[in-house]
């Protein structure tokens, strides 16, 4: 006999499923079906046939064969010989035959499973077995699976759908709204006998639906009666307490179970599995995470409230502590937070708040306690707390309110933290606030030494910002100390997110005294670190790719694009705007490096213009804002929009003063004006200082005080000033300077091989493909520019003539000087240049 084609279904779910309507349902409706000659026997198998043959007599009488003899090799009363002797009698049947063998689950005897295991690997090809009950008989099942002769029904198989439980609802006269119905599926998860109980529940209040609902979402007497009836009951007293401890959990793993029972927490899992108890598993970071049914554990949980408040509790601290254990502090919260005791979890809040709030949880955090303990969030710390997220959420606009609750709260009453915790918090906060909106800094006074808590989080946090407010008002060498101690600090205490902070600030240190080198490298190792410990984008991580793209840029190199998208990144702030992630300071610089990849350079230029001006006017800040504003000038003066540079530049000494910067930002567009005198007249005081100067600026400075030299007559002092750029920018190989001053580069060919040590350093930017990028496109004369802009329009030669008075030989004069610039040789071959590069 061929037994690899054995046919059979084994359906297995718990009492209420639906099973044995199923399977009532298809013998109803096969009449005229697909299998109108197949014969159907059905055996319900009940206690009795655990004893002799009782359980093949039922068969046979189900199956209307009258005489099984067993083969003559096979001798009567074995395990096997009543098998044997009913799948020879059936071998005879010509017509298919299905048996359908209900509560197979109170099959128990050795001799009738060993017979229906034979039974099922051997019967005729004419038969389907179709075995039913709330869990699988003890057979070899695998072997059925291995030969592919076997098809398993499930507990999730027969739950119902949304549609059908609205339409068992509508058979007992109950109609749901949408919301409603929603809510019984997310109760009953589709198992038919809770939703019919449901639906009953509901149809005897039709006019309090909702309140029907809120009491099911308890397990009224109908479903707890239920489940203790049909399910519960047979459990045995070691699973239903393994049952009622882990239902104060939403979801549970194995070592979470573990923590709660002790050990045996494996193979109880192992048990529910067998006796199919209803439940899912998700896989989440390698591990298996149970739920159990949402009523089932509703009546569990009832169970653990009469384990009495001080066993209940109990629970809840060990969930916590390995919640804690496990960095899922959300959850540890949430367990403390149902524990009478406030002990406990003001022991928490101490020690882990922090952590919480520096790791993004602080909304998370605020919410639980809102919702389950409103007094203690009014505690002076949480106020705090709230500051920092405000802060490191980029909402600055809140930060000060909540600072000044915070205060008035700490003089009403006592936290339940030492009071030197709040002292060197407020510190912090001020330092950030002062720093984030970049006013106040001069003001702001900083102790000498940061004052110890013992709380690391607390410590690491308040010396990063007092020492990011050092940096942003000048006194970076002190701002750096304080800041290596912070990183020091970060890294003792396993904090990635503040050893990301600290390396960011340090990164920025380095950018403000020019090293540029230094800044990539720390930026570039911020970002290491959020790597390696899966910290996805923030504002730090955001800061770090802008500081390392900026670096880049400066050394003449393509910036990552994907930096470049990050400092353009926006996030969602909490008044439903979108604010940039890594603040004004970076956008703008995203915005400036955008704008060498910009297809429309006129538009990309006033985007970086718009954006300096929305910056001076929410963070003036000199040391991190003046540094932008040559930069941006040279955007504007590259798209001939030197009225609108200039207006930045007046809007930019309004808010933060003469800057060293901003008066380069004035030279140059001196120069570009044609009043050499003018921005000589500017550098001269500048440049007697330019040891103190940032690098960038005494470059730049060095090199327009060239260009001013060059109609003067004194080459030795074009030279000189050429030599102390190149001597400025060698040591950290800044190039950009170069590249951005228009003729930069053509000083460097006049005097090539003049400059002694700095030969090989002018090579190397005389060589650079930014170079030839800029002496290919040469500047346009103001009259050419007019005669560009009017190609759009379609006028002849002549017509644009008209207009100045020239005559039409000088506009065509112009007409090959443009093309001969843009490397074009027609009209719309010299508009299509034109606009890539900004000038119309």
């Amino acid at each position: 006999m061929d037994t690899a084609n054995t046919s059979v279904l084994l359906i297995c779910a718990p009492a209420g499923s639906g099973k044995s309507v199923l399977l009532a349902d298809w013998l109803e409706h096969r009449d005229g079906g697909q299998y109108p000659r197949t014969g159907v026997a059905w055996c319900t198998v009940t206690d009795e046939m655990n004893e002799g043959t009782a359980f093949w007599a039922a068969l046979r009488h189900a199956l209307g064969v009258t005489r099984t003899d067993a083969p003559r090799r096979m001798m009567p009363g074995t395990q096997i010989s009543d098998a044997v002797a009913l799948g020879a009698a059936l071998a005879s049947h010509a017509a298919p035959t299905v048996l359908v063998i209900d509560d197979a689950h109170l099959l128990t005897d050795a001799r009738v499973l060993a017979g229906l295991e034979h039974f099922l690997q051997n019967s005729p090809l004419t038969v389907t077995t179709i075995i039913s009950g709330r869990v699988a008989p003890p057979l070899r099942w695998h072997s059925l699976d291995l030969r592919g002769g076997l098809t398993r029904l499930g507990f999730d198989d027969l739950t119902l759908t949304t549609g059908q439980i609205a339409e068992l609802c509508g058979q007992h006269g109950c109609r749901l709204t949408d919301a409603e119905l929603a809510i019984v599926q997310e109760l009953t998860e589709g198992w038919p006998a809770l939703v019919r109980i449901v639906a009953s529940q509901l149809a005897d209040h039709p006019d309090e639906q909702g309140a029907a609902l809120t009491a099911l979402a308890r397990a009224p007497h109908a479903v707890s009666d239920y489940l203790a009836d049909e399910f519960i009951t047979d459990l045995p007293v070691h699973l239903r307490m393994f049952l009622t401890y882990t239902s104060i959990l939403d979801t549970f793993t194995e070592s979470l179970a573990d923590a709660l029972v002790g050990d045996g927490a494996e193979h109880a899992m192992h048990e529910l599995g067998r006796l199919e108890f209803p439940l899912t598993s998700t896989l989440s970071d390698g591990e298996q995470w149970f739920e159990y049914h949402p009523i089932l554990r509703c009546h569990f949980r009832a169970e653990a409230y009469r384990l009495g408040r001080e066993n209940r509790s109990e629970l809840h601290i060990r969930a916590a502590d390995w919640f804690r254990d496990m960095g899922m502090r959300s959850q540890a919260l949430h367990q403390l937070l149902e524990v009478p005791d406030r002990g406990a979890l003001t022991e928490f809040l101490s020690d882990a708040g922090m952590a919480m709030v520096l790791d993004g949880d602080g909304a998370d955090l605020f919410g639980q306690l809102q919702r389950s303990q409103p007094a203690l969030a009014d505690d002076p710390f949480l106020w705090l707390l709230r500051v920092v997220t405000a802060l490191s959420d980029g909402d600055t606009a809140d930060a000060p309110a909540y600072l000044a609750v915070a205060r008035a709260r700490g003089e009403q009453c006592e936290s339940f933290v030492p009071v030197c915790w709040l002292d060197s918090l407020t510190l912090a906060i001020t330092a950030d606030i002062a720093v984030s909106g970049g006013i106040g800094l001069g003001d702001f006074e900083i102790p000498e030494s940061i004052p110890s808590t013992g709380q690391a989080d607390i410590d690491c946090y308040a010396a990063i910002q007092t020492a990011t407010a050092l940096v942003a008002r000048g006194e970076v060498e002190r701002g750096e100390q304080l800041l290596k101690s912070g990183l020091a600090l970060a890294e003792h205490a396993g904090r990635p997110r503040l050893a990301i902070h600290a390396v960011t600030r340090l990164a920025l240190a380095a950018g403000v005294v020019g090293a540029v080198t230094t800044m990539r490298e720390r930026a570039e190792r911020s970002l290491a670190i959020a790597t390696a410990h899966d910290v996805p984008l923030s504002a730090d991580t955001t800061q770090a790719m802008t500081l390392a793209a900026l670096g880049a840029y400066l050394h003449g190199e393509e910036p990552n694009p994907d930096y470049i998208g990050a400092a353009l990144a926006g996030h969602a702030r909490r008044d439903g705007s979108i604010g940039p992630v890594g603040g004004c300071h970076a956008q703008v610089v995203g915005l400036l490096l955008q704008f060498e990849r910009a297809a429309d350079k006129g538009a990309a230029a006033e985007a970086v213009r718009h954006g300096l001006l929305e910056l001076l006017v929410k963070h003036p800040a000199p040391v991190t804002s003046s540094g932008l504003i040559p930069h941006a000038v040279w955007v504007m003066l590259r798209v001939h929009e030197p009225h609108g540079a200039l207006l930045l530049v007046e809007r930019a000494r309004a808010a933060i003063g003469d800057t060293p910067e901003i008066t380069v930002a004035r030279a140059a567009l001196a120069q570009a004006a044609g009043r050499p005198i003018t921005a000589r007249a500017l550098l001269d005081p500048l440049l007697a200082t330019a040891d103190s100067l940032h690098p960038v600026t005494a470059i730049t400075g060095w090199l327009l005080n060239a260009l001013s030299q060059q109609d003067s007559s004194t080459p030795a002092k074009v030279h000189s000033s050429i030599e102390k750029a190149l001597r400025t920018a060698a040591p950290e190989r800044i190039l950009r300077p170069f590249f951005d001053i228009p003729h930069a580069v053509d000083l460097l060919d006049t005097y090539a091989g003049r400059f002694g040590n700095y030969d090989a350093f002018a090579e190397l930017i005389r060589r650079h493909p930014n170079s030839r990028q800029r002496a290919s496109n040469p500047p346009l004369t103001d009259t050419e520019m007019v005669v560009l802009e009017q190609l759009p329009s379609g006028r002849t030669a002549p017509q644009i003539a008209a207009d100045p008075g020239v005559s039409i030989n000088t506009v065509k004069t112009h007409l090959h000087g443009i093309y001969s610039k843009v490397d074009a040789n027609s009209r719309l071959g010299a508009m299509d240049r034109a606009r890539h590069s900004g000038w119309l």
